[in-house]
C-alpha cells in the first residue's frame, strides 16, 4: 500500500510517501503561508524521486486541524480532489493527535497545543498510545494548566514566551524539542499504520469531511456580533 500524507495547518507545509508501512521520502518546509502554490508541485517532486505515479497511491492521509482555516481547506480539498479523482480512501486526523503522536514515545502523558490567537490556544490531552484523554479544545494558558494534573510534556508551535508562561504556572510541564513541535506528514502515516486513531472515507463519503475548526474564525464572529 503506497499513502500519500500532507499537512498544511500551519506555515509549515510537511509531505510524506510510505510504501507499505516504510517512510520512502518526505519534505518539512516553512511555506510562509503559500499552500495552494506549494503543494501539489512539492507532491510531484516526491512522486519523481521515488519513481512513482499519482495513479501508484493507494490513499490519502491528511489532518483536518485545527490550525490556519486557509490552510485547514487547501489541504482538505487537495486531499478530496485526488480521492474523488483516483477513487482511492481518505484518511483523516486531528492536527493535535498528530502532534503528540511525535511525543508518544517519549512521554506518557501529551498536551498538543497550537496558537488560536486573541490570547487563546487549541489544546488536547492524549496519553501515550495517542487515548484521548480530554478532547480538542480552545482556552487561554491558565486554563489549560488547570486540566492538567500530573507531569505533562507539552508540544506544538508555540513560542519561547508561551512555553515559559507555561513553566512558571506549574512545574509539572515540560516541552518537547523545537524539531518535534510542528506537525509532520510521517506521524500521520504512523497513525494509520499502527491504527492510533484515525476515520477513513471513500466514495461519496468524502464529500462530506469538513474542517476540524474548532471555533469561528474573526470575520465570521465579527459578523454574528452585526446582526
Amino acid at each position: 500500500m503506497n499513502i500519500l500524507a500532507f499537512d498544511t495547518s500551519t506555515s509549515y507545509e510537511s509531505i510524506a510517501l510510505s510504501h507499505n508501512g516504510q517512510i520512502i521520502a518526505d519534505v518539512t518546509m516553512n511555506a510562509k503561508r503559500t499552500h495552494s502554490e506549494r503543494l501539489l508541485p512539492t507532491v510531484e517532486n516526491l512522486l519523481d524521486q521515488t519513481d512513482m505515479k499519482l495513479e501508484d497511491i493507494s490513499g490519502i492521509a491528511v489532518s483536518i486541524g485545527p490550525g490556519s482555516f486557509t490552510g485547514l481547506r487547501i489541504g482538505l480539498s487537495t486531499a478530496k480532489g485526488i480521492c474523488f479523482g483516483l477513487k482511492i480512501p481518505l484518511y483523516v486526523t486531528s492536527t493535535l493527535r498528530s502532534l503528540a503522536n511525535n511525543a508518544s514515545a517519549i512521554s506518557s502523558h501529551i498536551c498538543a497545543l497550537m496558537d488560536a490567537g486573541r490570547d487563546e490556544f487549541y489544546y488536547a490531552l492524549y496519553s501515550s498510545q495517542l487515548s484521548e484523554i480530554h478532547k480538542p479544545s480552545f482556552a487561554k494558558i491558565e486554563q489549560i494548566a488547570q486540566t492538567i494534573n500530573t507531569e505533562t510534556l507539552l508540544i506544538g508551535p508555540v513560542t519561547s514566551k508561551t512555553k515559559q508562561t507555561f513553566l512558571d504556572i506549574d512545574t509539572k510541564l515540560s516541552f518537547a524539542r523545537t524539531i518535534d513541535c510542528y506537525p509532520k506528514a510521517i506521524s500521520l502515516i504512523d497513525i494509520i499504520e499502527n491504527k492510533k486513531g484515525c476515520e477513513v472515507y471513500i466514495a461519496d463519503d468524502i464529500a462530506k469531511i469538513e474542517p476540524l475548526y474548532i471555533r469561528k474564525s474573526a470575520a465570521e464572529e465579527n459578523f454574528k456580533q452585526k446582526k
